[in-house]
């Protein structure tokens, strides 16, 4: 029997502090063995985190700010020690048609979702130089990155951009044995995707329970867990070969032509 074994290993979770992937995130980690570092925002609710988890230690930054990422990486140098592993999570959304969207609300987006895995991927592989160290990165994307819908071109461009730069990294960290993957949720029940599903859909319930009966090849929801367990498996030497990969958990949404209805002639 195969075992993920992270223990002894500090994992950096941005964003780990909220309820949707990013909970999944954590427990899959915590329970692999790993010493949870988790980000967020607000130092309370970054606590509040980590007293979940035993072993786990919370950390404020705005990742989308270098300076504020850099002086994370010292504050968890000096507490803790060398991160091996990072997951890049932290993310915003703009559920708006692209003519539509301000500057200010695509600056905000790209300056989280893009700009936000750029800063802390650097602050991370610098610290892993810095010691000798090796590690691994796991980048969280969306389906969005490969097909969209109305009023998500935005995000859409912006998760495209983290798949790039995933394939882009694992090639020039390769030379360091620094791995560098990334997962692309698609629908994942949580109480976060019902409150984004809410910007387009007058019964978010039944949105998600549509798009589980109509619009995937299983039938059953994505969760937070499925996506922490690819994370750790990502993280782990099971997956010592693979680097630049993109993996879509998503319950074979982005494999089908047509709908189930459409498909069955409903």
């Amino acid at each position: 029997m195969l075992n993920i074994d992270l223990s002894g290993k500090r994992i950096l979770v941005t964003g780990g502090a909220g309820d949707g992937v990013g909970a999944g995130l954590c427990e899959a980690v915590a329970e692999a063995g790993g010493k949870l570092i988790i980000n967020d925002l607000d130092e309370e609710t970054a606590r509040r985190a980590a007293a979940k988890y035993e072993h786990a230690v919370p950390v404020v930054a705005d990742v989308s700010n270098v300076k504020a990422v850099d002086r994370m990486f010292m504050e968890i140098r000096q507490k803790y020690g060398v991160v091996h592993g990072l997951i890049n999570n932290a993310g915003v959304g703009l559920g708006k048609y692209a003519h539509e969207a301000t500057e200010e609300e695509f600056d905000h987006l790209y300056d989280v979702d893009v700009k936000g895995v750029w800063a802390v991927s650097r602050a991370f592989v610098r610290q892993l130089l810095e010691h000798g160290a090796t590690g691994h990165i796991v980048n969280i994307a969306s389906v969005h990155a490969f097909a969209t819908m109305p009023k998500m071109a935005v995000y859409a461009s912006a998760k495209a951009a983290v798949a790039g730069m995933t394939r882009g990294l694992a090639v020039e960290l390769g030379q360091h044995n620094i791995r560098c993957n990334a997962i692309a949720p698609g629908m994942v029940y949580s109480a976060q995707s019902l409150t984004m599903i809410k910007k387009w859909a007058k019964d978010p319930q039944q949105w998600i329970d549509d798009h589980r009966d109509d619009q995937q090849s299983l039938n059953s929801f994505v969760t937070a867990r499925d996506c922490g367990n690819i994370a750790v498996f990502l993280l782990s030497d099971l997956s010592r070969s693979i680097t630049g990969q993109t993996f879509y958990a998503d319950n074979g949404t982005t494999s089908m032509i047509y709908n189930n209805r459409y498909a069955r002639g409903d």
